[in-house]
């Protein structure tokens, strides 16, 4: 099966996973003097790859975890901003919830589709 879009809802819901990981790991270490908060980069390689359509870039495209270039909030050199993270978590929950939400509705249409019911799933 070649869905594409299925696929881009998979990768998404691959990013979210990693980003709630990643903000844990932040908030974590809110005190930890020297810290340097780290952000999950993939939005702009999925990006480019659902504009040209293209199923294999969408595949390809890799979950990177770098530091932040946000500079320091703190005079230790930690730069974790709790306020931010819980946004930032918030955001990625409710991304998380639409990903799971659309990929169940996919896979109750092929369910359908397969076992030939017609009620409304």
């Amino acid at each position: 099966m070649n869905d594409t879009s299925l696929l881009m809802l998979r990768r998404m819901l691959d990013t979210a996973t990693l980003r709630h990981k990643v903000i844990a790991n932040n908030m974590a270490n809110v005190n930890t003097p020297g810290y340097q908060r780290r952000v999950v980069q993939f939005d702009e390689q999925l990006a480019k790859a659902i504009a040209a359509g293209d199923a294999k870039g969408i595949a390809a495209s890799r979950l990177e975890v770098v530091k932040s270039d946000d500079p320091a909030l703190r005079p230790d050199g930690n730069n974790v901003s709790l306020e931010r993270e819980l946004v930032d978590l918030m955001r990625n929950s409710l991304l998380h919830n639409t990903c799971t939400q659309l990929i169940a509705t996919r896979l109750a249409g092929y369910r359908a589709a397969i076992t030939g019911d017609t009620r409304a799933s």
